[in-house]
């Protein structure tokens, strides 16, 4: 914990030194690694970063891990990576060389058939440890190594010095070399401190090279990945990247970072140069993955307050200036020239470079001849609130009462003599000249445009906009930031409306800065911006031609996505290239042809998740049972940029809706409720801002059940058929019979019929008096329990009353009492014959189920206590229900009997669950338990109670008669094994829907 916060103070420092330069983030075991020591890294063919730790082998895609930990192992320990990544052969040997696990297609399998390479690394790790990757000299040791490039080109590492080549000795130098010894290709590269020199083996035959300084120090670490090719020193704190030019015969070393790697921990180090992106792999803190970023954060102090700037000019080459005279390059603050003024909202140069600020009612003007260290003053009546320099016209804008501004367009840069003078009925914002004697002002609710003589003011927007800013791009188009409403192309006297961003945050834009490529970069109070200019154009002429936004955040490089805006000027290109723009927090200086947008260059649907056993995936297709509840197909993107701008879209033919969608940057699509038949499913990902797509389909296929078939449905039809065409001639044929023989035909139906109705109205009858006796028969229960349990309740008074010496009372009492109970007891347990209980009607009436449940519990307690059994009610007082209440009674009733008759000295729960969808109660107990055969009985008797065969010599009536109350409150019920002992029963019943 103390490294992992020492790191993390130590590279804000080196951020704010080197102008947010690069990024850290931490993985452990608390956000995705199944172990924190990372022992080597490697990107496959695919794009997918592998880690190899001590619990199993880890992908990584930008966004998640997934583990692979579950195989059929001797242990999950890996060690480093070794093979080609180039033919899809990657190999990691776990601990002891137990397994050797073949990396290939995005997957890890068990090795079972070996290669030339794995048989000589198997053989050879016998008596040599397979030379693939350097340590830290504590863990190198005094061994001997062995190294294999191929099968007509390997070497072995003698701890003594000696090197061999195919078997044969070629050189001998100092002990203790291997820590200063890697690999680039199939070049050997040795360390010698004594000769400063590199001695360099390449098949056998051996030279000396020069190199930096750096190498021959004694402080420095060397790391290498054969399996990368890539090397790197460490040395002050300083990680360098080692390269060799095959040609010159040059080893050189580019700097990458300043940062505490923690040498003793560190064990892996990949740098991943196509997404910009350093990952250093620890033995006991995870992974930690660098960011290298592009832009730069000039600020004025680290006090916040004193970072937020706005208006700013081009100065020099390479550097900007402020309204109050600041002057910065990108990375810091270099010179003041503490310019005296009230206003951070504009400055300007005049036609003599001289820089021009407000300080409440006057201009001050600093000299560029006098270092800008002298100046002049502009007196007015009053205070200028924003001040232009355009094409030689000097307009100043005073902002009136009542909102209101007066526009005044003078002479020259004296600011004396005024040419042409306007009220503006709002707060003028911006101001930018249009065409020759033409000028368009923005307000806080209009657009306008002062044309030539007779210089009228012209409204151009017909809705309220908050005009921010007005800018020309170098091919004559006029854009239109506002603040709210998203910016415009102003084009042929029409303002159109450009597309928003998914997420709005262009809604509130500030200005625009186009680079040489063509695209625009557009700074906003979320955010910045990158988007082709010409897709723009496209949309103004067609509104279904797709725009692509790419956006960029504190993730890569701000101190915050808020940049600053409504100022003059809000931007500035320096000579140098450089875009700047101001933000809440710092000047962010950036180069826009070094600062890329990433786009994915491949994606794989490899991997689903189903929800049921019987759904499954077979290559290109995925099969799902008919009743399927739903499908998760993970769409796996190696992206490892901001996923913000992952662009996944997916589309299922043959559904009901056939339109793109987006699905989230997780990139987990889900398929549900589709009917029996034949889908495609087609997903696509955005791969450059041109909208070009990569585009992959899954076959689905959703079985049918046997009558869902075309083979059944066309013997349906033949079916039919045959009955028309029967149908018809037997029509043709009654049509040919004899008056007498339709009478006799008549007749026999008649008889027929009224046997018919006759069979109907007896069963009728039969219907009627059943219901009316199951009526009675409930009418009885209900009346012939009050008796004894209105005695038991009058007895036990009287007990209670009697006075604690009279146990002559006493004894009568509790004899009564006896009774009485025995009494209760015969005919509650006559209830379980009842067999005519199933026309109780739903009622949809609210009770409060605790006190039924409780009532229950009452009724059985003293029959619990024999048992030396407690019942508890965990339901909530009160918890109210609509379910029928005299069925649940029943149940209830049923239940509890079931569980005190098989416990004894234990413990019966019953508690609920109840949402607007399902009733769920559970009884637990703690008695002898319900063994798998009933269970599996019970379970098939509801899956098909109508048809089932009862077995009641052997079974409870009660749980059949449960079942029958279930079937007719659309319910379910579950048995499970309580731990220790027990049983589990769980009644689950769908609420009905009233009204």
């Amino acid at each position: 914990m103390y490294f992992k916060s020492f790191q993390f103070l130590l590279l804000v420092w080196l951020q704010f030194c080197y102008s947010q330069q690069s990024a850290s983030v931490w993985y452990d075991t608390d956000n995705g690694l199944p172990q924190n020591s990372v022992k080597d890294i490697v990107k496959d063919k695919y794009g997918f970063i592998w880690l190899s730790t001590e619990n199993g082998l880890v992908r990584y895609d930008g966004n998640n891990f997934v583990s692979y930990n579950q195989l059929s192992l001797k242990n999950n320990r890996f060690s480093a990576f070794f093979g080609s990544v180039e033919k899809d052969s990657i190999y990691n040997f776990t601990a002891y060389a137990e397994n050797i696990v073949l990396l290939s297609k995005r997957n890890v399998s068990i090795l079972h058939e070996q290669t030339n390479y794995t048989k000589k690394a198997l053989d050879e790790s016998q008596s040599y440890e397979l030379f693939i990757k350097n340590e830290t000299p504590e863990k190198i040791g005094y061994k001997n190594f062995f190294l294999y490039f191929n099968k007509n080109n390997f070497y072995h590492f003698f701890k003594n010095g000696t090197i061999q080549y195919n078997g044969k000795k070629i050189i001998s130098i100092h002990d203790n070399y291997i820590a200063n010894t890697f690999c680039l290709g199939q070049n050997i590269f040795i360390v010698s401190k004594t000769l400063k020199k590199i001695i360099k083996i390449s098949s056998g035959k051996v030279s000396y090279l020069d190199a930096p300084d750096i190498f021959f120090q004694n402080n420095i670490k060397i790391y290498w990945s054969q399996i990368n090719n890539q090397c790197f020193v460490f040395y002050n704190n300083i990680l360098y990247r080692v390269s060799f030019q095959h040609h010159g015969n040059g080893i050189g070393l580019t700097k990458l970072i300043n940062y505490d790697l923690n040498e003793n921990s560190l064990a892996s180090i990949y740098h991943d140069e196509t997404n910009n992106k350093l990952y250093l792999g620890t033995l006991s803190d995870g992974l930690n993955i660098i960011k290298f970023n592009n832009f730069h954060v000039a600020n004025t102090s680290d006090k916040s307050y004193e970072n937020i700037f706005y208006s700013i000019l081009p100065f020099e080459n390479d550097k900007v200036i402020s309204s109050s005279g600041d002057l910065y390059n990108e990375n810091k603050l270099v010179k003041q020239y503490h310019f005296t003024t009230s206003s951070k909202y504009f400055l300007l140069y005049d036609d003599q470079k001289n820089i021009i600020v407000q300080n409440n009612h006057t201009l001050l003007r600093f000299l560029k001849n006098g270092d800008y260290t002298k100046k002049e003053q502009l007196y007015f009546k009053k205070t200028p609130s924003y001040a232009w320099n355009l094409n030689g016209h000097y307009i100043i804008v005073f902002h009136g009462p009542s909102l209101k501004s007066q526009l005044v367009f003078y002479k020259d840069d004296s600011f004396t003599t005024p040419i042409l003078q306007f009220a503006i009925p709002n707060i003028v914002t911006t101001v930018h000249e249009y065409d020759h004697d033409k000028w368009m002002v923005g307000t806080r609710d209009a657009l306008y445009i002062i044309e030539a003589p007779p210089y009228k003011l012209r409204k151009i927007s017909t809705k309220s906009i908050n005009i921010r800013e007005i800018i020309k791009t170098n091919d004559g188009n006029f854009w239109i930031m506002t603040q709210g409403k998203g910016f415009f192309l102003y084009k042929s006297g029409q303002l159109i409306k450009m597309p928003e961003d998914k997420d709005g945050y262009l809604l509130f834009s500030h200005t625009i800065l186009e680079d040489k490529k063509g695209f625009f970069w557009i700074s906003t109070n979320n955010g910045l911006f990158k988007v082709l200019k010409k897709n723009l154009l496209k949309y103004s002429k067609d509104k279904s031609h797709p725009v692509y936004y790419y956006r960029y955040s504190k993730e890569d490089g701000f101190n915050t996505n808020e940049f600053n805006g409504g100022c003059s000027p809000s931007s500035s290109i320096l000579p140098n290239g450089d875009f700047v723009l101001p933000s809440m927090k710092g000047m962010v200086f950036f180069n826009p042809e070094k600062v890329r947008s990433y786009y994915p260059k491949n994606f794989f649907m490899e991997r689903v998740v189903f929800y049921d056993p019987k759904s499954s995936i077979e290559g290109n297709t995925i099969n799902l049972e008919n009743n399927f509840y739903k499908a998760l197909i993970l769409v796996d993107v190696p992206y490892y940029a901001n996923r913000a701008n992952l662009l996944i879209e997916a589309k299922l033919k043959g559904s009901n809706n056939e339109k793109w969608e987006k699905v989230e940057s997780d990139g987990k699509y889900y398929i549900s409720n589709l009917k029996p038949g034949q889908y495609q499913l087609l997903v696509r990902v955005l791969t450059s801002p041109k909208g070009n797509y990569i585009y992959r389909t899954l076959n689905i296929n959703v079985k049918h059940l046997f009558y869902q078939t075309l083979l059944f449905k066309a013997l349906i039809i033949l079916v039919l058929l045959f009955i028309i065409i029967k149908l018809f001639k037997l029509r043709i044929r009654r049509q040919e019979l004899k008056k007498k023989e339709l009478e006799k035909i008549i007749e026999i139906r008649t008889q027929k019929l009224l046997k018919t109705v006759s069979k109907l109205e007896y069963t009728k009858e039969q219907l009627r008096k059943e219901s009316v006796q199951q009526k009675k028969l409930l009418e009885t229960i209900s009346h012939d329990i009050i008796t004894p349990v209105k005695f038991l309740s009058i007895t036990a008074k009287k007990l209670y009353e009697t006075n604690e010496h009279d146990h002559y009372i006493q004894k009568k009492y509790f004899e009564s009492f006896y009774k009485s109970s025995i009494e209760f007891y015969n005919f509650v347990k006559t209830l379980k014959e009842y067999a005519e209980i199933y026309n109780i009607s739903e009622k949809n009436e609210v009770y409060n189920l605790f006190e039924i449940i409780d009532n229950k519990r009452t009724l059985f307690e003293v029959a619990a206590r024999e048992q030396n059994t407690r019942i508890i009610n965990n339901v909530k007082d009160p918890t109210e229900s609509n379910i029928n209440q005299n069925v649940i009674a029943v149940i209830i009733h049923n239940l509890i009997d079931n569980a005190i008759k098989n416990t004894t000295n234990g413990i019966i729960e019953l508690s609920t669950i109840e949402d607007e969808h399902i009733f769920f109660l559970e009884v637990r107990d703690t008695g002898k338990g319900m063994s798998q055969e009933q269970m599996k009985y019970y379970e098939k008797l509801q899956n098909n109670i109508e048809n089932e065969k009862l077995v009641l010599q052997k079974y409870s009536l009660g749980l059949h008669l449960i079942l029958q109350l279930l079937m007719m409150i659309n319910g379910k019920i579950e048995f499970k094994n309580n731990t220790p002992n027990g049983t589990i029963v769980s009644i689950k019943i769908k609420k009905q829907k009233y009204g």
